[in-house]
């Protein structure tokens, strides 16, 4: 007797019940009454260990099946970090900013201008 073809949600969600989240928030007993696509719908791909903002790419071997909610935790701790990072950036780069506008720009004439004593005249006393 040939074996019926098992689909690929079904292989998807046998597989994330046998990760550590899996087995750590979904009892046996739960699962068996639950569908794959209920299975599936608890977790969700995060980009580990490049994160997408830094470049990380949607390869299989950047992504990794995260109960939803430490995926929103660590997206949080995400956002914070992202957000220190660029804020590092914008300061690097203001500051070589600034140097290079100040090496290419000359002194901006006095508002006042210096008033030196008249040439080749004598003064009285």
């Amino acid at each position: 007797m040939k074996r019926a073809h098992i689909p690929m949600k079904t292989k998807l969600a046998a597989a994330l019940l046998q990760t550590d989240a899996g087995q750590h928030y979904i009892p046996y007993l739960h699962s068996k009454l639950m569908t794959a696509d209920q299975i599936i719908s608890l977790f969700q791909l995060d980009h580990y260990p490049i994160r997408h903002a830094d470049g990380g790419t949607d390869e299989p071997w950047n992504l990794t099946w995260l109960w939803i909610g430490e995926h929103r935790e660590k997206t949080k701790r995400d956002v914070k970090e992202m957000a220190k990072t660029k804020r590092i950036h914008l300061r690097e780069w203001r500051g070589q900013y600034h140097k290079s506008l100040a090496a290419n720009i000359a002194r901006p004439k006095r508002k006042i201008p210096s008033r030196p004593f008249p040439k080749g005249r004598k003064f009285r006393r």
